[in-house]
């Protein structure tokens, strides 16, 4: 009998084989820590292409524009005028002026004794007076005639005369002499530019005068004769001037100074007299034609001995009033007529670029035609298809500059970039900033 539990023969006992166990590694906690890692990573993208911006300023060309017509005024207007007033005034004033240059006056010497000795042979003196060409341009809309002796004035106020009558058309220019108003080495000056004083003042940038070779100095003896063969001057309405008690001697400066400043009042008072019955004016402006029916006079001529003299002027002036805002708007619509498919036009600010002249009118009718020039600008528009932020989007800062530059009506362009190590301007839309100027 075999008892239970002993080994049997032969038989090989079998047992499990022991493996060592490998080490947990938490696959979980790698694979959250990339995709955090991930996510950041995707979210830094984000910020860093949502913070880039661009900015950029395109500096468009202003193109001129000019328009001339003419524009009927009337008390009681007309389809195609507008409403004004049109007053008419002569004025006249007499003052007295004092003689500004003092000369020495060579004073004949009457001999005491009954017989005179033979006369010495006369003195002759010898004077320099500046002697040139000047260039007289006309860029104004209409004719110009300037008579002999019409005033040619330097910068540093330095008087010269032209030597010829000359007419002048539109965009013309005339070679004319040209003399110093006064004798004098100082007169002897090299290439400038004359302003012309007798002229309005707006008229005055459009016919001006220029010399391009300098003037030059001439000589002219003076010979002094006795007393009794000098003429004495014609005497003129006006009272006789008294003779100088200080030697000063009358100049042509003197004449022109007083017929400037009687001009003056006289167009002051015209503005205080006309239309000081028309009522409110607040919203009107008002243009003057100046006519002189009588010539400048005075009680002395030049060379004249005299501390002082008297001068009259008379002036015919006719005053046109009229409201600015109309003026001004119908001014805009005839400039905005010139202006080529999409630009903006720049209109003339406060009436700037404005110039207006009476050409006819008649102050019993109360009707007056008036010139217009007018002056303005345009440019190209915001809206340009050219100047649209998807034609630069994502390009370098010099592409898109090259490209904007090559636009019509754009002088110049610049590209800001934040932040700046950004190399190129933002593919989206929104972060791009246009601004035209």
């Amino acid at each position: 009998m075999t008892l239970r539990g002993s080994r049997r023969p032969h038989v090989v006992p079998i047992t499990a084989p022991s493996f060592p166990t490998a080490p947990r590694t938490n696959i979980y906690r790698n694979i959250a820590y990339s995709f955090i890692a991930f996510t950041v990573i995707v979210v830094l993208a984000v910020l860093w292409l949502s913070s880039a911006r661009a900015t950029i300023v395109v500096q468009t060309k202003r193109t001129p524009i000019t328009y001339e017509g003419a524009v009927d005024v009337a008390r009681q207007p007309q389809p195609g005028q507008i409403p004004g007033r049109v007053v008419n005034g002569v004025f006249e004033k007499i003052q007295e002026f004092p003689v500004g240059t003092s000369v020495t006056a060579t004073l004949p010497v009457v001999p005491v004794v009954p017989v005179t000795p033979p006369p010495a042979p006369p003195t002759t003196p010898v004077t320099v007076t500046a002697r040139g060409t000047v260039r007289i341009y006309n860029k104004y809309s209409k004719a110009q005639t300037l008579i002999r002796t019409t005033r040619l004035l330097t910068a540093d106020q330095k008087l010269y005369r032209i030597d010829q009558t000359v007419r002048l058309q539109p965009g013309e220019s005339i070679e004319v002499p040209v003399y110093a108003d006064k004798p004098g080495a100082e007169f002897v000056i090299g290439p400038t530019t004359f302003t012309i004083p007798g002229l309005f003042v707006d008229l005055q940038k459009y016919i001006y005068a220029e010399s391009i070779s300098p003037f030059q100095a001439v000589s002219a003896p003076v010979t002094t004769t006795p007393a009794t063969s000098t003429a004495s001057p014609t005497p003129t309405p006006i009272p006789a001037a008294p003779r100088s008690t200080t030697g000063k001697l009358v100049v042509q400066a003197d004449l022109d100074a007083a017929e400037q400043t009687l001009t003056q009042a006289i167009l002051d008072q015209a503005k205080k007299t006309l239309g000081a019955d028309l009522g409110d004016l607040s919203r009107m402006d008002v243009v003057y034609l100046v006519r002189k029916p009588d010539r400048f006079k005075t009680n002395v001529s030049v060379g004249q001995s005299s501390d002082t003299f008297l001068a009259s002027l008379k002036l015919d002036v006719t005053a046109v009033f009229y409201p600015k805002e109309d003026l001004l708007s119908l001014v805009r619509l005839k400039l905005k007529e010139k202006i080529p498919s999409e630009r903006e036009f720049l209109p003339p600010t406060t009436g700037s670029g404005l110039i207006l002249e009476i050409q006819s009118a008649d102050a019993k009718a109360e009707t007056a035609n008036v010139r217009i020039k007018a002056e303005g600008a345009y440019r190209i528009t915001p809206s340009s298809p050219g100047l649209q932020k998807t034609v630069v989007a994502g390009k370098e800062p010099q592409e898109a500059i090259a490209i904007l530059k090559s636009i019509e009506g754009v002088d110049d362009a610049q590209v800001t970039i934040k932040p700046k190590w950004f190399g190129k301007i933002p593919t989206l839309k929104d972060r791009i900033d246009i601004k035209v100027e």
